[in-house]
């Protein structure tokens, strides 16, 4: 009988192998590593204190703040457009998918969309419009299609960075992040309240809400700045690879 030694594509044992990593790693067989993290620990009035100096700087610098993101917007490839008119803004919408020839758009579920009559804007247009939301009625694989299928997923956000054009997406029910991700193209509706001036402000702000919600903040942040670039070992700019190829931007306020 010729017994099997375990190993790995190397031609190492798998043993020797994990103890050659946790021996690179510091760490001791047998004992559980020590959390290379800190759960956060601020004061909460403080961190109120400071969330209310940040809202009073947005207000009194509303006007600079909004010119600046428009610009960064823009030089981070962002087709910008901007109005106050909830009708312009689903004109927008409808013409895009209309010149793209669109005929499937999903889209997130978000307050935004509670004043734009979107849906039914689209619908006339015989443009099938998805609502993302995981239920037993829209099981994880069902949503999954309807994203892959779509043309156009638009979305709405939950911040807006002056300081990189960024617009930032939180994690919720009723929120997949394929919806910004797996599209050709992408469609963001940003208010003017969603804007802050810098990076800064969104991380306070979210430490401010980890404290409210019982220290629970969500699994991940998303942050879309302009749209999806890679280059290669020749140093050559791709567009579109990894996520959306085009990109657009209805700032609505």
């Amino acid at each position: 009988m010729v017994e099997i030694q375990n190993v790995n594509s190397l031609g190492i044992p798998k043993d020797a192998f994990l103890s050659h990593v946790r021996r690179s790693l510091g760490r001791t067989e047998g004992v559980a590593p020590t959390p290379t993290y800190h759960r956060l620990a601020e004061d909460l009035a403080v961190l109120e204190g400071q969330a209310k100096e940040i809202r009073q700087r947005l207000e009194e610098k509303s006007g600079e703040i909004l010119a600046h993101f428009v610009d960064t917007a823009r030089l981070r490839s962002w087709n910008l457009f901007r109005t106050t008119s909830a009708e312009d803004a689903v004109g927008y919408v409808v013409e895009l998918a209309r010149n793209l020839s669109i005929t499937q758009v999903a889209r997130s579920d978000q307050p935004v969309f509670a004043d734009l009559p979107l849906d039914s804007a689209l619908q006339s247009e015989g443009i099938e419009c998805a609502t993302v939301a995981q239920d037993e009625a829209s099981p994880r694989d069902r949503v999954r299609s309807q994203i892959i299928e779509s043309g156009l997923g638009i979305t709405g956000a939950d911040y807006a960075v002056a300081e990189t054009g960024s617009v930032v997406v939180l994690p919720r029910k009723g929120l997949s992040r394929l919806v910004s991700l797996v599209p050709p193209v992408h469609l963001a509706i940003v208010r003017t309240e969603d804007l802050v001036e810098s990076l800064d402000d969104v991380f306070l702000l979210r430490r401010l809400e980890y404290y409210r919600n019982g220290e629970e903040m969500g699994s991940y942040l998303n942050f879309i700045t302009g749209p999806s670039r890679t280059a290669d070992i020749e140093m050559k700019l791709v567009v579109g690879v990894h996520g959306p190829k085009e990109v657009h931007l209805v700032l609505l306020g």
